[in-house]
């Protein structure tokens, strides 16, 4: 099914994901948020809308406050930006852009006499070296390789590839650890956990990769992730029994090891202004962060 054309947008579907993926391998975007799996996993709880205006993608969020995620192509950036703020202005009081990567900004909306774009820290995404990560050599990793030593030490495990045939046993993890962390209580992980939903149960149509260590016959820690343009893996879940030390740590370094090894770097994602999770991603020594940027009118 083809994606309709703007001022018409379709729901986002499986048979959307080639003509989604071609367009993102012709105009690449560094940002976590521009992949077919984010878009369909997070398709219900944001309602997510495509459309093509001019040969680009756009990306609707149709929910309050409404808005535009960076028009994915590079066929009339001007006028595509004016026929989505004009169209944007009879459907909600404070139309904007959000998400959008600094090389959009600096190709498009520098020095412009109309738009603003101001920075969003909170979705910034932290790059990793690969090779760095697996290591965990140096004095910065002393912690990390401390932690995944004494886990060793402790504990008999299995790293296991997921596949369909393990998609069950995830989804029992899944149930697992929202109870514990009680997710029906907080929104925002309650909408992960949707996504992790979608992402598991689609988990062969949507192409992704993911890994799970098992101890003493069950899955305790799993991750799910996906090739990204310019030679970047994108983790897109990971999460661990929080009552097993250095587990985060080993199913981190596991599954690039497995999965991400032919990268040379890792999008470990945003951090959403969380402090302890920015403590978290700050303490792996980021190679550097993506910045994002909120674009409105003058």
């Amino acid at each position: 099914m083809s994606i309709d054309t703007f001022p018409e947008f379709s729901e986002i579907d499986l048979s959307h994901r080639t003509q989604v993926i071609d367009l993102l391998k012709k105009y690449p975007l560094e940002a976590s948020e521009y992949t077919f799996t984010n878009m369909f996993a997070f398709r219900s709880t944001y309602n997510f809308k495509l459309s093509l205006l001019r040969d680009n993608l756009i990306i609707l969020k149709d929910e309050e406050p409404l808005s535009v995620f960076c028009p994915v192509g590079n066929s009339n950036m001007p006028a595509v930006l004016d026929d989505l703020f004009d169209w944007m202005k009879d459907r909600t009081s404070d139309p904007c852009l959000e998400r959008v990567p600094e090389s959009f900004v600096s190709r498009y909306l520098e020095n412009s006499d109309r738009f603003i774009a101001r920075e969003e820290r909170d979705h910034f995404d932290y790059v990793y070296d690969v090779k760095k990560m697996i290591e965990l050599k140096g004095r910065s990793f002393h912690d990390k390789r401390n932690k995944v030593n004494k886990f060793r030490s402790l504990y008999e495990y299995e790293y296991l590839e997921i596949t369909p045939d393990l998609v069950d046993e995830c989804l029992e993890f899944e149930d697992d650890w929202c109870e514990v962390k009680e997710c029906e209580k907080y929104y925002g992980l309650e909408k992960e956990r949707c996504a992790i939903l979608q992402m598991l149960f689609n988990f062969d149509n949507l192409k992704i990769r993911g890994g799970a260590i098992r101890i003493a016959g069950r899955i305790e820690a799993l991750t799910l992730g996906e090739s990204m343009p310019n030679d970047t893996f994108v983790i897109h879940v990971e999460k661990a029994n929080t009552d097993i030390p250095g587990l985060y740590q080993i199913i981190n370094q596991e599954f690039l090891i497995h999965e991400a090894g032919d990268n040379l770097f890792v999008n470990r994602e945003q951090d959403l202004g969380m402090e302890g999770l920015r403590r978290s991603k700050m303490s792996y020594n980021p190679l550097k962060l993506i910045r994002k940027f909120r674009v409105t009118m003058k």
